[in-house]
């Protein structure tokens, strides 16, 4: 049995009506994912403490750009279009930034509030 876990944001809510014009909600989710650790290579030709300065000089750069300290980054994930009682048999509260961690599982999708 093939699953997977995957954290997931709420990134906006909108209310909508579907094709026979019963209420519903628009809800985008993100998936949230670590930063990969920043790795610096400079040049084997310099002397190491030229080098240490050039790694230490790129990463304050990098970190002075905005988004450069975070530890997290967002990736478009899935919009789900539901009427209210969709929404309630999957026990969704959609409120934005709210968390759940996604279980995609035999066919079926799983949310747990986090």
């Amino acid at each position: 049995m093939l699953s997977s876990r995957i954290k997931i944001k709420v990134q906006s809510v909108k209310a909508t009506k579907d094709i026979e014009g019963r209420d519903g909600f628009q809800i985008e989710f993100v998936e949230v994912r670590p930063r990969p650790p920043l790795v610096t290579m400079t040049p084997t030709e310099l002397p190491a403490e030229i080098s240490q300065m050039v790694v230490q000089i790129s990463k304050g750069v990098q970190k002075a750009f905005p988004g450069g300290d975070a530890k997290e980054y967002q990736v478009r994930k899935l919009t789900l279009i539901l009427t209210g009682e969709e929404l309630e048999s999957f026990n969704l509260k959609p409120y934005p930034n709210q968390l759940y961690e996604l279980t995609i599982a035999n066919g079926t999708l799983s949310f747990k509030e986090i």
